[in-house]
């Protein structure tokens, strides 16, 4: 039986009172904590040991003048390039693999049958999720005739990337395609912005993966989330499908957040121990989480904060809030299934759990018909 998150091992102790100390301003303390903790550890021969690194140079630098930056020197040996991390994310992380799938799956039940469609897609990225979903509508011969494909995405790098991927897969498979990329967040949406979306042709769609979460806190008369799933409401979209972590990083205070986030990432380190990829890899890909880690716990000022996810419960409510109606989807994905994650399927949402946890959830909605 495996020890549940590590609470009661002598490393997390020392992690947490490290924590403690300099949350009261005992930053000798602290730091001679931190100190003890570092010489336990030994990542080359206990994998469960990048977790206590990543976590203490996370606090480390919350903290100011504990020292993180030989912690973040010796963490960087463990880097891959970019891009081999983010394929190697998108492929064999189950939680991103099957959480895209499942999501696609969502979409194109919702999409079938129409023939012109818009599209908008929260979060593109290179717009590796959109390409999926054309193909898998190809093969079952059920491409719509004319599609929008509009991108909202902060980096201009990712919406070019996107265009050139989605236009050159909609020329292969022989569908109309536009595409508009939107240089924002979210929550940046402006009143023209929403009207242009509101001017485009056919049925509407919005799926947004892992992006959400990172609308901001902002000091203003309403809740931003729930302000953009009120305009998104009104925009009526036939379908709404987001896929979200499942935990509590938004407004918890810090120490809730840290446990919190402690939990959430100790079973995704340890599903990624499960993966049949090398050490070189494993360590890599928990790298790539360290920057998560470090906006969760090692970010003092809240207004900086960019990683809040929330619990799926709180984004379901949500949608019902803004008028939606939560849509059920069987779970029928498996090509990118992994024996350890089990899909489960509830009302509004399938989520994906590790150890009976569930990790990440695709949700599901759609604007109710109107009656007559």
């Amino acid at each position: 039986m495996r020890r549940r998150h590590h609470l009661n091992s002598p490393k997390f102790t020392l992690l947490a009172q490290g924590l403690e100390a300099a949350l009261a301003g005992h930053q000798d303390e602290a730091r001679r904590t931190f100190a003890s903790l570092h010489e336990r550890l030994d990542v080359d021969s206990h994998p469960e040991d990048m977790q206590y690194l990543i976590f203490s140079a996370a606090l480390s630098r919350r903290f100011g003048d504990l020292p993180a930056g030989e912690l973040n020197l010796y963490l960087r040996r463990f880097e891959l390039p970019q891009i081999q991390l983010f394929n190697l994310l998108a492929l064999r992380l189950p939680t991103v693999s099957l959480a895209g799938s499942i999501a696609n799956e969502q979409l194109f039940g919702l999409m079938r049958g129409h023939e012109v469609v818009t599209l908008v897609d929260v979060g593109i990225g290179s717009g590796r999720q959109e390409v999926a979903l054309l193909h898998s509508m190809a093969e079952a011969n059920a491409l719509p005739r004319q599609m929008t494909i509009v991108g909202v995405e902060p980096s201009a790098d990712s919406l070019r990337g996107a265009e050139d991927a989605l236009t050159m897969a909609a020329q292969r498979l022989g569908v109309v395609l536009r595409f508009i990329g939107i240089p924002k967040g979210a929550e940046d949406l402006s009143e023209e912005d929403w009207a242009m979306l509101g001017a485009l042709p056919g049925a509407r769609f919005m799926n947004a993966a892992f992006a959400l979460h990172h609308i901001a806190e902002r000091q203003t008369r309403q809740n931003p989330r729930d302000a953009f799933f009120e305009q998104l409401r009104r925009w009526e979209p036939r379908g709404v499908v987001l896929c979200e972590p499942n935990s509590d990083h938004h407004r918890a205070p810090i120490r809730e957040r840290f446990h919190n986030c402690w939990r959430h990432f100790f079973l995704t380190f340890q599903l990624i121990e499960e993966l049949d990829i090398s050490r070189q890899e494993k360590n890599a890909m928990k790298l790539f989480f360290s920057r998560e880690i470090e906006d969760i716990v090692g970010t003092q000022e809240e207004a900086r904060r960019f990683e809040r996810h929330e619990l799926t419960e709180l984004w379901l409510g949500r949608l019902e809030r803004a008028g939606f109606e939560l849509v059920d989807g069987p779970v029928r994905s498996g090509g990118d299934a992994h024996p350890a994650v089990k899909p489960r399927s509830r009302p509004g949402c399938i989520g994906l759990e590790y150890q009976g946890i569930p990790l990440v959830c695709v949700l599901t909605a759609r604007t109710p018909e109107r009656p007559g």
